[in-house]
């Protein structure tokens, strides 16, 4: 009864005729029982029928309203669970592993084209065990993660990449035990240490939180993590030897942007200490998918319209831009199943006086970006 009424608001709200009706219910009826219906900041009880109607309410003008609705049906990308589960299934065999793979094989002297059989087994075997997972948010999916990689021993992979002194060492005896059911006999103490660290998330659409400099300092997920490791004074450094160390980090989703912007910044700050970073990233989003200014004149028209400006904080001003078009000025049409990213267009998640979302997003971090 409820849907049935969401369906009638909406009807009225944009004024549809019954040919109308009839061409976009079921439409709206598959795309909410596929994937919006499940996005989980909806409030208790509330269902996307409902939420697009409310959200189009607000808009003054049928024209306003029209231009929200066609924006909507035409450029929305919504990733499902299954869908970002999939990711998450896809970064160790086709991201990570091949990494592994190529390493033993560069270390044991063999062509990269006859990898599959010629790489030794407990060569491999010894990497894969020096290899650390951490994630870099509750997004890195590290339950699913290993549900999807059962033969990874569950101390490698970390839900957090801050780890907690008492935990450094406890991650190298377990590091030793393992290399010694591999080897057969003890490992040394320089074999005892993470020789490739691999960074999980879920989505970047700038790369600014993960990795900046300011002021000669590098900021940023990634980049304080790096200076916890190569700080002699901090007890991560126990974790790696800095002179043999890769740093891989994998995203399940990415836009070119952030790609290419990531990646420089990885060079910068790993190539001066000699490490070995990299940047792999599961799902790419192209430059094409971005909203803007002047692409659509009415929509830019609706976005300045109904920007409201309480969503601002000193951390989102670190993008150098306000939020009319996300963060950064990313401009991206995306939401995730989980949250909306505040790269996206504020017209999607922004909450204020002037705005009612689409998707209401809950921020991680209220004083992150």
């Amino acid at each position: 009864m409820r849907a049935l009424l969401a369906e009638r608001l909406l009807a009225t709200v944009m004024d549809w005729s019954p040919e109308d009706i009839a061409r976009e219910r079921p439409v709206l009826e598959v795309l909410a029982r596929l994937k919006y219906d499940e996005y989980q900041q909806f409030s208790p009880g509330m269902r996307f029928v409902e939420s697009l109607a409310y959200w189009l309410s607000q808009f003054r003008s049928p024209i306003e309203r029209e231009t929200a609705y066609r924006f909507f049906r035409s450029k929305l990308i919504f990733f499902s669970t299954a869908e970002m589960n999939h990711f998450v299934s896809m970064a160790y065999p086709d991201h990570i592993r091949p990494h592994l793979l190529s390493k033993a094989a560069e270390e044991s002297g063999v062509n990269v084209w006859h990898l599959p059989r010629a790489v030794g087994r407990r060569e491999l075997a010894v990497l894969e065990r020096q290899t650390l997972y951490l994630g870099l948010s509750d997004g890195a999916r590290t339950d699913v993660f290993r549900r999807f990689n059962p033969d990874l021993s569950h101390e490698q992979v970390r839900q957090s990449h801050e780890i907690a002194e008492e935990r450094v060492d406890k991650l190298i005896d377990k590091l030793r035990k393992g290399l010694t059911g591999i080897l057969g006999g003890a490992p040394s103490d320089e074999q005892c240490r993470f020789r490739t660290v691999v960074l999980l998330d879920d989505f970047s659409a700038s790369g600014v939180s993960y990795l900046r400099q300011e002021k000669e300092v590098w900021e940023g997920k990634v980049g304080t993590l790096l200076t916890s490791l190569l700080d002699p004074t901090d007890a991560m450094t126990g974790l790696v030897n800095p002179a043999d160390l890769d740093i891989l980090v994998v995203l399940y989703m990415a836009t070119d942007y952030a790609t290419r912007y990531l990646s420089h910044e990885l060079q910068s700050i790993c190539g001066p200490r000699k490490i070995r970073g990299r940047l792999s990233v599961v799902c790419s989003l192209g430059d094409h998918v971005r909203i803007e200014r002047g692409q659509d004149p009415p929509l830019d028209a609706l976005i300045d319209a109904y920007y409201d400006d309480d969503n601002e904080t000193a951390s989102t001003k670190l993008g150098g831009t306000d939020l009319k078009y996300g963060f950064h000025g990313c401009g991206l049409p995306v939401v995730l199943t989980h949250n909306t990213p505040n790269n996206s267009i504020g017209l999607l998640w922004a909450n204020g006086s002037a705005m009612r979302p689409l998707f209401p997003r809950i921020s991680r971090h209220k004083d992150r970006v």
